[in-house]
């Protein structure tokens, strides 16, 4: 990316963050009422507006990996209401599976890959992004999918920052990738569109393709990432966004003393990455 887009994403990046932390908040699904929240708004975009799921007659659309994810949601200040919600399964035990070991085994080509090859602590899959249409339609999603946040032809983001920006998607793997550094978690998976990695990829952020597309609710691809390497690579204004999220994921009970020992491991490796290159 050239020097002069890179400063204009850079400033379009902080002015969304800016709007993004003054009519949103930061919600982890702790409780059966916040976790009622994200299965409603599951279905209302899986089962009602895209017909991926069958309807349900609870109206909350839910599966078997709910039983070991944690899933999240955006809180728009001024009504209360669901701005868009994501999940992140993890396994703790060798017989709890990711969504797409089950589902679509075949996306990923290699074994090399294969999230078998991890202990299953370290191991995450993000999964079920939805975004309900009224914001969709209210705020710059408004030219994107509801499950996969990608543009459509005519808009998408074609190198310059003065484009649409999908900063409700954006805040959603964000929010999850925190959680993973928080957590430990050392690789991460997702089935998502080619077009939304490339997408993500003008932004500075790049998943790993680990095999050819499948059909899964559309067109996807399997795509690997480490959390760690994720926060390197993204660009000085997408890190202050995140450290933003991390001052919210402060305030909850559950991550306040594992964002210290984050912390504390950030500062541990700063010091040793300082004392190489001074030996250098």
């Amino acid at each position: 990316m050239r020097p002069v887009i890179r400063r204009k994403v850079n400033k379009t990046v902080d002015a969304i963050a800016s709007h993004f932390f003054e009519h949103f908040t930061l919600v982890v699904a702790t409780d059966e009422a916040s976790q009622r929240e994200c299965y409603k708004t599951r279905h209302q975009v899986y089962c009602e507006e895209m017909g991926f799921e069958p309807v349900r007659q609870s109206g909350l659309e839910t599966d078997e990996f709910d039983d070991y994810a944690l899933s999240c949601y955006i809180k728009h200040k001024a009504t209360g209401d669901c701005a868009g919600t994501i999940r992140l399964v993890m396994p703790v035990h060798p017989g709890q599976l990711l969504p797409l070991e089950q589902n679509c085994p075949q996306a990923i080509r290699f074994d090399e890959h294969s999230p078998q090859r991890y202990p299953r602590h370290s191991i995450c899959e993000v999964s079920r992004l939805a975004i309900p249409k009224r914001f969709r339609r209210r705020q710059s999603d408004s030219k994107l999918s509801p499950v996969t946040g990608k543009h459509s032809k005519k808009n998408l983001v074609n190198q310059h920052a003065s484009r649409s920006f999908p900063y409700l998607s954006m805040a959603l793997y964000f929010f999850a990738a925190s959680i993973c550094l928080i957590r430990d978690v050392e690789n991460v998976y997702v089935m998502m569109e080619p077009k939304l990695a490339r997408s993500m990829r003008l932004l500075g952020i790049s998943f790993q393709q680990l095999g050819n597309e499948v059909d899964y609710h559309g067109s996807r691809a399997a795509y690997q990432l480490s959390p760690a390497e994720f926060m390197q690579q993204i660009s000085p204004a997408l890190r202050r966004f995140q450290r933003k999220i991390m001052v919210e994921l402060d305030g909850v009970p559950e991550f306040g003393h594992a964002l210290s020992n984050y912390h504390n491991r950030t500062a541990q490796v700063k010091k040793q990455q300082q004392k190489r290159r001074r030996a250098a």
